[in-house]
Order: C-alpha cells, then structure tokens, then sequence
C-alpha cells in the first residue's frame, strides 16, 4: 500500500485531494501559528506547502520517518521562509 505523498510522486492526482484532507489543518494551524497576518496571507502559506509538497513528494522516505512528520517539516521551513521575506 502507497502512502498520500509516493501516490502524489506517481502523478496521482486524486491524492492532493487526500493530502488536503488529512494534513490541512495541521498546515493551517502551524501558518496561524507563525504568520498573525490577514486570512488571506494565511490562505496563500496553505497554498504554498502544498505546492511544495507536491514538488517534493518523491524526497519523502517511509523508512525514515512518518508521513505525518515529514508535512509538518515542510510547513514549518515554508513558514520559517515566509516569515523572512516579510
């Protein structure tokens, strides 16, 4: 059985969908956490993870660590790098 993230590496288009669904409150909350922006702002970091979760799909490694784990990683350094280029 494939995890959200290798699907999304295999082109899987449907799982976006899942990964949205199952991680997109925990990257909302961690962008309300770092950014005390406008909603809109909020919205665009969202967006922003999600773009580089797909990018970055394929680095994901079961092996060495959950799921889970590796989404929160992504949302805190984009969230870290939004932060700077204020």
């Amino acid at each position: 059985m494939y995890t959200i993230l290798q699907r999304i590496a295999a082109h899987d288009s449907g799982a976006v969908d899942e990964a949205i669904a199952a991680y997109g409150g925990m990257v909302y909350r961690v962008a309300r956490r770092y950014l005390d922006r406008a909603q809109s702002d909020i919205d665009d970091a969202v967006q922003e993870v999600f773009i580089e979760l797909w990018l970055k799909a394929k680095a994901f490694d079961p092996a060495k660590g959950g799921e889970r784990a590796f989404v929160a990683a992504i949302a805190h350094r984009k969230m870290i790098d939004r932060q700077r280029r204020l």
